[in-house]
């Protein structure tokens, strides 16, 4: 079956690129506002761009049309930092109840019960709990669509790090000890599962 997306519904696209575009990692983002405020939420629209400069992306998508944003938008509008955790599969819980929609006085370190840690070169916390955490500072946004599904694109460009000793050996993570978790479609997530390694042509 050929399908064109344009003769497509909107929440048809959707459900076809979540449920084929998979395993997505998970940046658990925490950002403050220039008013003290803190958020958290998770993105799985989210990935690796580049490595010199290390820049990572992720996409927070629209609901509503219009200019309306989500509130790690906005926070990384008016500061221009913020920190991505790396998701675990400790944290799933945590993760799913950051996803819901807050008012934005609502402070979801509180909500979860995770506790923020403070960032060695930018203003919002991080996620204690999470092993990995980049710290990040906005090097450019990106607006995908004006209608409800469109996203907002975040580039940023990682000024510091913070690994647990437990995981790295030699620059190189131990993706077991790591235990990272992905998204599927619907309420679905995924852990590494099987592994296997093929060696490259030289």
């Amino acid at each position: 079956m050929y399908l064109n997306p344009d003769l497509l519904e909107a929440h048809q696209r959707y459900k076809l690129l979540i449920g084929s575009v998979i395993p997505r990692p998970i940046a658990f983002v925490s950002t403050m506002g220039k008013d003290g405020v803190r958020n958290v939420a998770p993105y799985s629209f989210f990935n690796v761009v580049c490595f010199n400069p290390m820049i990572l992306a992720f996409f927070p998508i629209r609901y509503k049309k219009g200019d309306e944003i989500k509130d790690t938008v906005r926070n990384i509008q008016e500061t221009g930092e913020y920190c991505i955790n790396v998701s675990t599969e400790e944290l799933a819980s945590q993760i799913t109840i950051a996803s819901g929609l807050y008012d934005y006085e609502k402070d979801e370190f509180d909500l979860t019960g995770l506790t923020p840690v403070e960032s060695k070169m930018i203003k919002p916390p991080g996620v204690g709990e999470s092993p990995i955490r980049f710290e990040c500072v906005l090097d450019r946004m990106i607006r995908f669509g004006d209608d409800a599904g469109g996203s907002d694109g975040i580039f940023g460009k990682v000024v510091s790090m913070y690994i647990d000793d437990a995981l790295m050996d030699d620059f190189k993570i131990d993706e077991l000890k790591l235990n990272p978790i992905a998204r599927l479609a619907g309420n679905k997530f995924s852990t590494l599962g099987k592994i296997f390694e093929i060696e490259r042509p030289s």
